[in-house]
């Protein structure tokens, strides 16, 4: 082999071995983030079940029986991703993701933050107009559509939810806490 055909397959060998360092890099990040996760639920599980325990136990039953199982699960899903990640530096990983350099949590925490920002929206003005709004904002402002196009999106799927539910399946959404306050309603 010459000297060339030598220096190119070291070459190959340390792209494959860099390549490699970042695949086990990007496992490593995700499993901690998927750890965190998983103890974040469960703490809310664990939460609702203390919650559920002060209940009649007629209308607890339902969610200590769907909980209990639930905390299982939680709990076998942390052992089995532990033991996946045993030799994972989940400190460090997390460090990272509290500076903002993990892209991964960095695109979910962005997702979630919308996720809050509509349930926020429907709990203050309702179904229709939460949801209304949180696609107007998204057609308008960040994907920076045409008025005229993110107008039409908007009503079209809003006045669509409103014929299903409303007309079609005979639910009434949530009309929010403006218009329940409005409406005398003090049990909002």
């Amino acid at each position: 082999m010459t000297i060339e055909g030598q220096k190119t397959v070291r070459d190959k060998r340390s792209v494959t071995k860099a390549g490699d360092r970042d695949e086990e890099e990007s496992v490593a990040n995700k499993k901690t983030l998927e750890l965190c996760f998983i103890v974040v639920v469960g703490l809310f599980v664990a939460a609702a079940f203390i919650s559920a325990l002060s209940y009649d136990l007629v209308s607890a039953r339902t969610p200590l029986f769907i909980m209990v199982p639930l905390l299982i699960l939680i709990g076998g899903h942390v052992i089995r991703v532990k033991t996946a990640s045993r030799n994972i530096d989940v400190v460090s990983i997390l460090l990272l993701v509290v500076r903002g350099e993990n892209p991964n949590f960095n695109i979910v925490a962005g997702f979630v933050g919308w996720m809050v920002l509509l349930l926020a929206l429907i709990t203050v003005a309702g179904h229709y107009v939460g949801i209304a709004a949180l696609m107007f904002i998204l057609l308008r402002i960040v994907s920076k559509e045409k008025m005229l196009l993110s107008l039409a999106i908007t009503t079209g799927v809003t006045l669509m939810i409103f014929i299903l539910f409303e007309l079609g399946f005979d639910i009434e959404l949530y009309r929010g806490a403006i218009y329940r306050i409005w409406a005398g309603d003090a049990d909002y």
